[in-house]
């Protein structure tokens, strides 16, 4: 892991969001924000910036390889990795940074405690102001509701067992994607949240999701499969009661466990694979989430390329079995994914987490996009799915919907 014992260069009252804000684009920031002790490294927020390598247009394969340089590095060594979930993979290099500790923010590696910026404001937008402006959906609700019908359809032929249907939002953004990430910190106390800033793309992601992580030879992937919505007074913990006890969320959520068990149990040691806790409730302010844990001992040999080859893209954005549920994806869904679904990889010496890039606003072009989705069984109610896709899109919309995304009738 990264030493703790550099200067200290800012109080711990800092927000993370405030050094992204802080550091011009060119700087190519890395910013992880960690909602609990759940998220990033147990906890652990960390900034980056001037990277000393980079690469485009790699392989998984390739970008793992990359990965493995700071994940087996002695001296203090940062590396991240974006895995679109359709599309070429990119990676930066960093030997010094940030590291915030209870006494404060620290240097660590390279970094000229000197040269560190004066954390900037970043207050975020008010809670109902949407991130973006003039958003349109590639998939109304009409659309959506008649792919969940061709899913069942799919799921009564046998062909996939659970599959993962989304849509993307597009529209013009209403700030800058720096401030938009305060925003999205804010209302979502994500566990997994992240801004980083390429000459190409910015990803401002949200994200409650762990892909994968690595410590001391054990692999760990939390899917989340499950969702209600919050609400007012007794409602709420009515809402995290209903969805604990569904048989449908919980047949969904037993189908992705298994993918996950039987991707880790490609690489790693036999009988080693476990599943604690299982079909755990956790809150985030706008929605509840079911998620459950699998772990594995790595076999000896193993690298960090094998492990991703077996498991990405997550099983819980692509549904099962895993590659023909991806063909009827890319059959059924009007645009690609780009980085949403895919994954963020971060490693350190002697560790790797990464997220799954839901709840994620990617910048390119002039242009924001936001992706939402759910998986669709033979239980699901095309009306109700199609709600989900609502919900999950709220921490971007807040105070404004996408033409097509208004409430179904009838």
């Amino acid at each position: 892991m990264l030493p703790v014992d550099g200067r200290i260069v800012a109080p711990p009252s800092v927000s993370p969001e405030s050094w992204a804000c802080a550091l011009a684009g060119e700087a190519e920031p890395l910013v992880l924000v960690p909602g609990s002790a759940r998220g990033w490294f147990g906890g652990t927020a960390i900034v980056a910036w001037a990277p000393r390598g980079t690469a485009a247009g790699l392989s998984v394969g390739a970008a793992a390889e990359e990965l493995e340089r700071s994940f087996t590095a002695r001296a203090p060594s940062l590396t991240v990795a974006c895995l679109p979930y359709d599309g070429p993979a990119s990676t930066a290099r960093y030997s010094g940074g940030l590291l915030k500790t209870a006494e404060g923010w620290r240097v660590w590696g390279t970094l000229d405690a000197d040269h560190v910026p004066v954390a900037a404001d970043c207050a975020p937008l008010g809670p109902k102001d949407p991130l973006a402006s003039g958003v349109s959906a590639d998939m109304d609700g009409d659309a959506f509701r008649a792919g969940v019908a061709a899913v069942r359809e799919a799921i009564r032929a046998g062909d996939v067992y659970v599959l993962n249907l989304t849509r993307r939002l597009t529209g013009s953004p209403a700030t800058s994607p720096e401030r938009a990430f305060a925003s999205l910190v804010a209302r979502t106390r994500a566990d997994m949240a992240a801004f980083w800033r390429t000459p190409i793309v910015t990803i401002a992601s949200a994200s409650p999701e762990r892909f994968v992580s690595i410590e001391d030879g054990r692999v760990t992937v939390s899917p989340i499969k499950g969702t209600r919505p919050r609400a007012e007074g007794e409602v709420d913990g009515e809402m995290a009661a209903e969805l604990a006890a569904s048989e449908k969320e919980r047949a969904e959520h037993v189908m992705i466990v298994d993918l996950e068990r039987n991707d880790i149990g490609r690489v790693c040691r036999s009988g080693s694979v476990t599943v604690d806790p299982m079909f755990e409730v956790i809150a985030t302010p706008y929605c509840y989430q079911m998620v459950s844990r699998v772990c594995g001992d790595l076999r000896t040999g193993v690298s960090l390329a094998d492990l991703l080859e077996a498991t990405f893209p997550c099983g819980s954005v692509t549904g099962a079995p895993k590659i023909a549920a991806m063909r009827m994806i890319a059959a059924l869904e009007s645009s690609r994914r780009g980085a949403y679904t895919g994954s963020l990889l971060v490693s350190v010496p002697g560790r790797v987490d990464s997220s799954v890039l839901i709840r994620t606003a990617e910048y390119e072009g002039g242009v924001v996009r936001w992706g939402t989705g759910g998986g669709i069984t033979i239980d699901s109610d095309a009306q109700e799915e199609w709600f989900e896709t609502v919900l999950k899109a709220s921490p971007f919309l807040r105070g404004g919907s996408p033409r097509g995304a208004e409430r179904p009738r009838g």
